[in-house]
C-alpha cells in the first residue's frame, strides 16, 4: 500500500513539475480523500492547488491540516507551501513570515531562500534581499535565475559591478539565459558604458531570433538605439528604433525615441511626427509631450513649448525634467521669479541629482536673511554668526555666471566660503578679497561651515533686489540711490594689470603658431587690432549646435569684406584700416585646426605662447584682456570675458542658454558683450555677416 502511494506520489509530483496541473491535482484529491493524515499528500495538493491559483484554499488547507495533525507542525514544507500560496495572493508580510518558519525549522531550505529573498527585492528591501540570496547561493551556486535576481538587487543598490559579476555568472551556466544577458547590457548602459552595453545588445539581438522572442529582440533593439545614441551614432539609431517599429508599430516608447534621434539630426517635422504618433497611441504620455515641447523649443516656437512642458506637468506633476524644460524658457524670456521656482526642479534630473552636496548640515535659509539687509530692526546675532558655503553644481560657465551675486550675501553671513573649478580659484579670490574660495577638489569639513546653498540660488536673491533688466540698465546708466549694490554695476571679475602687459607686449611682438614656430613679427602701433576667437564647445549635449568651424567664421570675413569691396590686403597695408590679427582662444587641442583654417581661409589665428586655454584660466583671461575684441560662441570663454567686462560679441544658435535669453538680443548681466542669433536653425550666414560688417566699422580709422 505504501509503495502505491510513493508510486502516486511520484507520478503526481512530475505532472506538476512538467505543467500538467490538472493531472496532479486530481492525483493528490483522490490521495488526499484516502490519506488526509499524510504530509506529503497534504503538501503536493497544497502546491498543485497553488498552480491551478486558487491559493486561498491552499492556505486553507494547510492551516487545517496543522490544527488537526499538530504532530506535523514541525514540518517546514508545510509552511514553505502555506508562504507560497500567500505569496500568490501577493501577502508578502505574512508569506515573509512563513518562509522563515520554513527556514528556521530547515535552515537549508533553498526554494524558501530564493522565495524570500525574491518577495525582498520586489518590496525594494535589497539589502534583505541579498542576505537571502546569499545564503541560498552557497546552497547551490548554479541557479541561474537565482544569480541573476541577486544581480538585479546589487544594481539596484548600487552595487553596479557585483551586478555585473552576478549576471556573468548567470550567463556562464546558461548562455541562452535571455533576461541575464538583457539585466547586463541594460546595466552597462546604465554606466554610460554605451560601447559595451551595444555589444551586449547585439548578443542580444541574435539570441532573441535564436529563442523566436520577439519581445527579447524588440527590446535588444531599443537598448541597441539608445547605446547608439550615448555614442553619437545616430544614424545607427534611426535604424535600430525604425527596425523595432517595424516589429512593434503600436509602441509608443519606440515612436517617443525614435522622435527623439530625429530631432538630434535636426529632421523636425519627423520628429513631430513621431511625438505626435506616440500620443494619438498613449493620450497620457508625459514624456511625449515633454520632447515635443523640446522640438518647439529648437524651432523657436516658445509658446508651442510651454504649452506642451505644462501639458507634461499636468499629467505627471512630479516631472521634474518637465519642469526644468519649462524653467529655461521662462528664465530666457525674462520672467526670472516663475522661472527660478520651475528651476528648483533641476535637483530632481538625474544631470543634477548627483551634484548635490552631500552634507548635514542645513541649506541656508536666506529670506530671513535678506529681510533683515532691508529692515535692520530684524537682524538678529545668531543669524549674522552663520558661516555659509556655496557649492558650485555644473561646469566653469556656471560658477563665473553666478558668482556675481556673491556681494550681496557677503554682508549678511560671518564667513562666507564658495566651492568653485580649481581652476578659477585665483581669478575670483584677486576679485573678490574678502571672500574665501576652495577648489571643489578640496577635502572640506562639515565643521568649516553652518550652512549651505548651491551657486544656482544665489540669482534668486539677486532678483530680491532687482531684476536682470534693471540691473543691466544701471550698470549702463548707473543712477544715484539704486538698489543695486555698487559692486554689480561694474566688472567683477579682475586681471592681472602687469601679465595683461605681459601677454599684450608679448602679441604684438612675436606671435607663434602651435609649437613654438615664429611666424610674423610686427611692431605694435596704435593701428593694430587683435581679435581674440574662440569657436568651439565640447558639451556633449548642446556643444555641436553651439559650436562653428574656424575656417567658415574666418570666410566669413572675406566674405564681408567683399561684399564691402574691401580685401584683406587693404585692411593690412594701407592706412584707411587697423592692422587685423587673430588670436587663439580656443581650448583645447586645435592646432590642426588652426593651420587647417590658415590654408583655406589665407588668415592666420596665432597662439600665445605657453597658454593652456583649457587649465590655465587666470593665463586665458590675461590674453582676453590683451584682446581689443573678444569673438566667441557660447562657451566658457563668453562667460569669462563678458565677466571681465571686456567687448565681447557672442555667436549663438537660434535657440541659446537662458542666460543668453532666448528671443530679444539682450545680454543681462553681461554688458560690453554683445549677441549675433541665428534668425534659421543651423544657419549662421546672417549672424556672420552682421558680425563682419560691425567688425569694418571698429577698423576704420577716423580721419
Amino acid at each position: 500500500m505504501a509503495d502505491d502511494i510513493d508510486i502516486l506520489l511520484g507520478r503526481a509530483a512530475h505532472y506538476l513539475a512538467s505543467g500538467e496541473v490538472e493531472q496532479a491535482f486530481l492525483i493528490y484529491t483522490d490521495l488526499f480523500k484516502l490519506h488526509a493524515s499524510n504530509p506529503l499528500v497534504c503538501i503536493g495538493l497544497g502546491k498543485s492547488l497553488c498552480a491551478k491559483g486558487e491559493t486561498e484554499k491552499a492556505v486553507q488547507l494547510i492551516d487545517d491540516f496543522i490544527n488537526s495533525h499538530t504532530e506535523y507542525s514541525t514540518n517546514p514544507e508545510l509552511y514553505f507551501v502555506k508562504g507560497y500560496a500567500l505569496e500568490g495572493k501577493a501577502l508578502w508580510l505574512e508569506a515573509i513570515k512563513c518562509y522563515e518558519s520554513c527556514i528556521y525549522l530547515d535552515p537549508k531550505h533553498f526554494d524558501a531562500l530564493y522565495n524570500q529573498g525574491n518577495i525582498y527585492l520586489e518590496m525594494g528591501k535589497y539589502s534583505e534581499a541579498l542576505v537571502r540570496y546569499g545564503i541560498a547561493i552557497g546552497l547551490n551556486p548554479n541557479h541561474a535565475r537565482l544569480l541573476n535576481n541577486a544581480g538585479i538587487a546589487c544594481v539596484k543598490s548600487d552595487q553596479f559591478d557585483r551586478g555585473i559579476f552576478y549576471f556573468e555568472a548567470a550567463l556562464k551556466l546558461d548562455p541562452h539565459f535571455a533576461d541575464g544577458l538583457a539585466n547586463k547590457a541594460w546595466t552597462l548602459l546604465s554606466l554610460r558604458r554605451a560601447d559595451e552595453a551595444l555589444e551586449q545588445f547585439r548578443k542580444l539581438i541574435d539570441l532573441g531570433e535564436r529563442l523566436e522572442s520577439k519581445l527579447t529582440v524588440i527590446d535588444a533593439y531599443k537598448g541597441c538605439g539608445l547605446a547608439q545614441i550615448e555614442v553619437n551614432s545616430n544614424m545607427d539609431a534611426l535604424d535600430s528604433f525604425s527596425t523595432a517599429i517595424g516589429l512593434d508599430p503600436s509602441n509608443p516608447e519606440l515612436l517617443n525615441n525614435r522622435g527623439n534621434v530625429y530631432k538630434y539630426l535636426d529632421q523636425w517635422s519627423l520628429a513631430i511626427s513621431d511625438f505626435q504618433q506616440a500620443l494619438a497611441l498613449r493620450m497620457d504620455y508625459a514624456e511625449a509631450h515633454s520632447n515635443l515641447g523640446n522640438v518647439f523649443k529648437e524651432l523657436a516656437n516658445f509658446q508651442q513649448a510651454l504649452h506642451h512642458y505644462s501639458l507634461a506637468i499636468e499629467l505627471k506633476p512630479g516631472f521634474a525634467q518637465a519642469h526644468l524644460n519649462k524653467a529655461l524658457i521662462l528664465l530666457g524670456q525674462g520672467s526670472f521669479e516663475a522661472g527660478f521656482q520651475e528651476y528648483e526642479w533641476r535637483w530632481a534630473t538625474p544631470e543634477y541629482a548627483s551634484q548635490v552636496l552631500q552634507t548635514t548640515k542645513p541649506l541656508w535659509e536666506h529670506s530671513s536673511a535678506l529681510d533683515s539687509k532691508i529692515d535692520p530692526s530684524l537682524k538678529t546675532s545668531s543669524l549674522h554668526s552663520k558661516r555659509l558655503l556655496v557649492w558650485n553644481e555644473q561646469g566653469v560657465g556656471d560658477d563665473i555666471y553666478f558668482v556675481r551675486f556673491l556681494p550681496l550675501i557677503r554682508a549678511l553671513v560671518k564667513h562666507l566660503i564658495v566651492r568653485v573649478d580649481e581652476r578659477l580659484v585665483g581669478i575670483l579670490s584677486r576679485s573678490f578679497t574678502d571672500i574665501q574660495f576652495v577648489a571643489e577638489s578640496q577635502s572640506l569639513m562639515e565643521s568649516e561651515y553652518d550652512v549651505h546653498i548651491p551657486i544656482g540660488n544665489l540669482a534668486q536673491i539677486g532678483c530680491t533686489w532687482s531684476n536682470f533688466e534693471q540691473l543691466n540698465n544701471e550698470i549702463k546708466n548707473p543712477q544715484p540711490n539704486t538698489l543695486v549694490p555698487a559692486q554689480l554695476r561694474t566688472p567683477y571679475l579682475i586681471c592681472q594689470p602687469s601679465e595683461v602687459a605681459k601677454t599684450r607686449s608679448a602679441l604684438m611682438g612675436r606671435l607663434s603658431l602651435g609649437g613654438g614656430s615664429v611666424i610674423q613679427q610686427f611692431t605694435s602701433t596704435k593701428t593694430d587690432f587683435v581679435i581674440g576667437v574662440s569657436w568651439k564647445s565640447l558639451h556633449p549635449q548642446s556643444g555641436a549646435k553651439r559650436s562653428i568651424a574656424l575656417v567658415d567664421l574666418l570666410r566669413s570675413f572675406h566674405t564681408g569684406f567683399d561684399e564691402l569691396q574691401i580685401n584683406e590686403s587693404q585692411v593690412k597695408e594701407t592706412s584707411s584700416f587697423k592692422r587685423l590679427h587673430w588670436v587663439s582662444l580656443q581650448y583645447s587641442d586645435v592646432f590642426d585646426e588652426i593651420k587647417s583654417a590658415a590654408n583655406l581661409s589665407g588668415l592666420q589665428v596665432h597662439t600665445v605662447n605657453g597658454l593652456d586655454a583649457e587649465r590655465d584660466l587666470d593665463g586665458l583671461a590675461s590674453a582676453m584682456c590683451a584682446c581689443d575684441l573678444v569673438i566667441t560662441i557660447d562657451n566658457t570663454t563668453a562667460h569669462l570675458a563678458g565677466a571681465l567686462g571686456l567687448n565681447t560679441w557672442v555667436l549663438l544658435p537660434l535657440t541659446s542658454d537662458w542666460r543668453w535669453q532666448v528671443t530679444e538680443d539682450v545680454v543681462y548681466g553681461y554688458p560690453t558683450a554683445k549677441i549675433y542669433r541665428q534668425r534659421i536653425v543651423n544657419e549662421w550666414d546672417a549672424p556672420l555677416g552682421e558680425m563682419a560688417a560691425a567688425l569694418m566699422e571698429l577698423l576704420t580709422i577716423s580721419k
